[in-house]
């Protein structure tokens, strides 16, 4: 009961922020997955367990993002729209 009045009482703001946040890891960690691919020798089959933590980190941001304050949240998020703006003006 506790839980679904924690639930409800959250801001839609702190959904829509976890959201873009998860957004944002996905994108990130396939970015990264494909930067991966393209080195030679490697191969997806012999490195999984490598992929396990870019993976973990999609829930963990979600979840980080949706119970931080809302200025957290902007900062938890703009870290990873950098990296990407980074990677993109890079290539």
């Amino acid at each position: 009961m506790r839980c679904r009045y924690a639930l409800q009482s959250m801001a839609w703001w702190q959904w829509t922020a976890a959201a873009v946040e998860a957004a944002l890891l996905t994108i990130l960690t396939l970015l990264w997955l494909d930067t991966l691919r393209e080195r030679r020798g490697w191969q997806l089959a012999r490195h999984k367990k490598l992929l396990i933590i870019p993976a973990c980190s999609i829930p963990v941001g979600f979840l980080v993002v949706l119970v931080a304050p809302l200025w957290l949240a902007l900062i938890l998020i703009a870290v990873p729209a950098l990296s990407i703006v980074v990677m993109a003006m890079a290539s």
